[in-house]
């Protein structure tokens, strides 16, 4: 059996796009909209009484996943994996979240806030 190089394809164009899609789908990302509905509809997705005490932290995989303040707050996703899932998917037009991971921690601020405070200095 002989050996043969490669085909050299470093002078063929690609789009930026495509090379940025098909390593989002290798790491098993969603896509970057995905994330960013998700966070704009979380009063929506799970309630004004609920969306102060959890936020979305990833999607990856098909998991989203939920981070609560509170163990109290938490169990009651852990309850509804499914209907959070299905809302989810419902507002981003497809089959993006499969499972829901929630966990117990601190929120990050609001990205105003976290953008208004710049970078931090040591």
């Amino acid at each position: 059996m002989g050996w043969e190089p490669l085909p050299d394809d470093r002078q063929t164009i690609r789009p930026v796009g495509s090379s940025l899609e098909r390593l989002r789908r290798t790491l098993g990302l969603a896509r970057s909209d995905t994330f960013a509905q998700v966070e704009e509809s979380w009063t929506q997705l799970v309630g004004q009484r609920l969306a102060p005490h959890a936020q979305p932290r990833s999607l990856r995989d098909g998991v989203l996943v939920v981070v609560a303040q509170d163990p109290a707050v938490a169990e009651h996703f852990r309850w509804s994996p499914t209907d959070l899932a299905q809302a989810v998917n419902a507002v981003c037009g497809g089959a993006e979240v499969t499972s829901v991971d929630v966990r117990v921690g601190p929120l990050d601020p609001p990205a105003a806030e976290r953008s208004a405070e710049g970078p931090e200095t040591q």
